[in-house]
């Protein structure tokens, strides 16, 4: 008994618990929570794959294409459909540091000419919406990811947290001028990532604000790789 005593007598004098250890269980969940997803968003990077973001209920106007990582390519098809106004269509090819673009309207029961492909000067490849383009970082991403915080399993593979997209304006390549109208609203998004078993990102809500942002991805490195356009 005195042996006892003595040993708790010795604890009390000794380093006190970790900020872990006294936070508790939950605590501990919810930091391995967010070193998953933050880990998905890494393996991301290394990962091919194909995606499509859609606009809250609107499914006539959509963002998709791939991601091809050994060849550094990405293609991207913006689809925006005004009504009465026909469909604004901006298609992107960039493969390493080259790449193509066009723009060109469709309307209904109309046929209309598709203009031809041309290539894209260094500087509009630079431009902060077309350079997050290349790899999906404009959807997924370490510099992206790095804005979540307070994340926990809602369900096995599904995890929700908050974004702060203020350091990445242009996320979903939603216009940065809308981050700005948002306020202190940007920097508490509601975000929910879902998980395969394979540690990637299948799914992806940002609830934005007048602007929800749905993405899904799949074709995990089989996607083929993008081509360069005829111009």
């Amino acid at each position: 008994m005195a042996a006892a005593v003595a040993f708790v007598g010795g604890c009390a004098d000794g380093p006190g618990p970790t900020p872990r250890q006294e936070a508790g269980s939950g605590a501990e969940s919810s930091v391995e929570a967010l070193d998953k997803v933050r880990g998905a968003a890494a393996t991301m990077m290394r990962t091919s794959f194909a995606y499509r973001e859609t606009f809250g209920s609107d499914d006539r106007s959509f963002i998709e294409g791939v991601v091809h990582r050994p060849s550094q390519g990405t293609t991207m098809k913006m689809s925006l459909t005004v009504e009465d106004a026909g469909t604004s269509v901006t298609d992107h090819v960039r493969i390493g540091v080259a790449g193509w673009g066009r723009v060109y309207t469709e309307f209904d029961n109309m046929e209309m000419p598709v203009p031809p492909w041309n290539e894209l000067p260094a500087a509009t490849l630079a431009e902060p919406l077309l350079r997050n383009v290349s790899g999906g970082a404009f959807l997924v991403g370490e510099k992206l990811f790095a804005g979540v915080r307070d994340v926990r399993e809602t369900a096995p593979g599904t995890y929700t947290g908050i974004i702060d997209i203020t350091g990445f304006p242009g996320v979903g390549l939603m216009d940065p001028r809308l981050t700005g109208k948002l306020g202190e609203r940007a920097k508490t998004v509601p975000l929910t990532v879902s998980l395969d078993a394979a540690g990637r990102i299948t799914g992806i809500v940002f609830d934005v604000p007048e602007h929800p942002m749905v993405v899904a991805f799949s074709d995990f490195d089989d996607v083929p790789a993008p081509t360069r356009p005829k111009t």
